[in-house]
């Protein structure tokens, strides 16, 4: 008889046993569901009225709670296991079964109860989280006390928030836009307006502005007749005006007003009767920030100023919007790349492109400095003076030559970019 108590006594600590491995399995997927689900995720899912989805967005308040809810029953779990097998290997193999139930007990919860439910988990994150939201919400509310004891413990040691959901950050949401288009989800042309939209706001006036040199602009002393011959020559619609000096920027023209006076009895207007007043930024304006401005004042062009309140350039919606969705071109565009590849290792390089921009594109190195921004700039700077079309600079930290090969006036308008191997650029040196 009394074998039989024994052997139904065995049973049950085994069946307890396997429950406490059970419990420590549940546990365990749930820990790595709910953090891995994110907060977004969440959200989808509660407004598709899935269910357990409300749960799951309670817990998702408060990650502090449900995970210290977790790891209390997880605990428990693991201790209970841990007891109920020493105690049935002492009672059979004496005190050797101390060491046999260590063993066994760390394999079975190691596979069984750690990383066989979390693996499941990493790859059924949507399913478990919400079949498993219900009972760990109810859980947490039951340890609520002991929640709340633990909450404030952790608090004084500096550790208050250290369990809780890490905000997302920029960095994270790149790495995901470079998963995705690895895994084929997200398009090249999608990949770029992506980034441009991570890039908008830190973006300043200073960096997509049409520059002074590039900006056509009328006097005030000007005809309408003179100012309708501009409009014709450039295709623009509006021209800065300006008084005496290009650095005193008055008012911008409309090519509309200038066609509503070309009426008899009209055309003699002074072209300050039609232009309106100038909208003035500096070049750190941020254009996420001006883009607002703009549409708040429902103006198309801002003058952009340099530090010194000098005229640095202009910038317009359309320039604002082409930082999102790529050039936006229409009649009186002329569509020619920045960066054109004219044969092996040479490219022909607009004069103002960015030196950064350069070399993300070309996947070179040359060196960036305060006292330039454009690879125009970079030529000057080496060379010391104001270049003649053919002189070049040999740029050897970086295996680059650079040949001047359009000038207009003293401005540089395009340069020949030539990679050079290091072999050849040691070469270059010797010779």
């Amino acid at each position: 008889m009394g074998g039989v108590d024994s052997m139904i006594e065995y049973f049950l600590l085994i069946l307890l046993f396997i429950l406490c491995l059970v419990f420590s399995a549940f546990f365990s997927s749930s820990e790595v569901a709910f953090v891995a689900i994110t907060r977004a995720k969440v959200r989808t899912l509660f407004n598709e009225g899935k269910k357990g989805s409300e749960a799951l967005a309670t817990l998702k308040e408060t990650p502090n709670r449900f995970l210290i809810a977790i790891l209390i029953g997880n605990n428990i779990m693991n201790v209970a296991a841990a007891s109920i097998a020493t105690a049935v290997t002492i009672s059979i193999f004496g005190d050797i079964g101390v060491g046999i139930a260590t063993f066994v007990v760390v394999i079975l919860l190691l596979f069984f109860g750690e990383i066989g439910p979390k693996v499941y988990a990493t790859r059924n994150t949507e399913k478990l989280a919400l079949l498993f939201a219900g009972p760990i919400l109810f859980l947490t509310r039951v340890l609520s006390p002991f929640i709340w004891g633990i909450e404030k413990i952790t608090g004084r040691f500096g550790a208050a928030g250290a369990l809780g959901e890490p905000s997302v950050t920029e960095e994270e949401i790149r790495e995901w836009i470079e998963v995705g288009k690895e895994d084929g989800t997200i398009e090249q042309e999608e990949r770029e307006m992506l980034y441009s939209v991570l890039e908008f706001g830190d973006t300043t006036a200073r960096e997509i502005m049409t520059p002074r040199v590039d900006v056509a602009l009328i006097e005030d002393t000007r005809t309408l007749e003179e100012a309708m011959q501009i409009f014709n020559e450039t295709g623009f619609s509006r021209l800065p005006v300006y008084h005496s000096t290009v650095d005193n920027i008055i008012g911008i023209l409309n090519i509309k007003d200038v066609f509503s006076s070309f009426f008899p009895g009209k055309r003699n207007i002074p072209i300050r009767e039609l232009m309106y007043d100038p909208y003035f930024v500096p070049e750190t304006k941020k254009i996420d920030e001006l883009l607002k401005e703009l549409q708040l004042r429902k103006v198309q062009i801002a003058i952009v100023l340099d530090e010194y309140g000098s005229f640095s350039g202009i910038l317009t919606v359309e320039d604002i919007l082409e930082e999102l969705v790529g050039d936006i071109l229409d009649e009186f565009d002329r569509e020619e790349p920045e960066i054109q590849k004219i044969g092996d290792d040479l490219f022909l390089v607009d004069a103002k492109v960015w030196v950064d921009d350069l070399n993300d594109e070309l996947d070179i190195d040359l060196p960036v400095h305060e006292s330039y921004e454009t690879i125009g700039g970079l030529l000057i700077e080496r060379l010391g003076h104001i270049p003649h079309p053919g002189e070049s600079v040999h740029l050897p930290e970086s295996h680059v030559t650079l040949v001047v090969m359009q000038m207009l006036s003293r401005r540089i308008v395009k340069i020949k970019l030539i990679l050079h191997t290091p072999h050849e650029g040691q070469n270059n040196r010797e010779s």
